[in-house]
């Protein structure tokens, strides 16, 4: 399975657990699927794209985003106060 295949394989997951379960669950989803591929490109060989930004930054990316979407998804459903 290629990289193209996984990541929209999770998209489509992500946007059928937002329609048919609960935002909340989806968010959570997305922030496995970015920790998952934080992880996968710590340990990767090589990088998809040569020279364009280092491993590093890369899964610090990646884990501080899924961190925040974790946290985050605590509110996926909240309501709308004084609008």
């Amino acid at each position: 399975m290629t990289a193209l295949t996984a990541v929209l394989g999770t998209l489509v997951a992500v946007c059928l657990l937002t329609v048919l379960v609960r935002v909340s669950v989806a968010i959570v989803v997305l922030a496995a699927a970015l920790a998952a591929a934080g992880l996968v490109r710590a340990v990767s060989p090589t990088a998809v794209i040569p020279g364009a930004r280092s491993r590093a930054f890369d899964v610090a990316f990646l884990l501080v985003l899924a961190a925040a979407l974790g946290y985050l998804s605590l509110w996926g459903n909240a309501t709308v106060v004084g609008g």
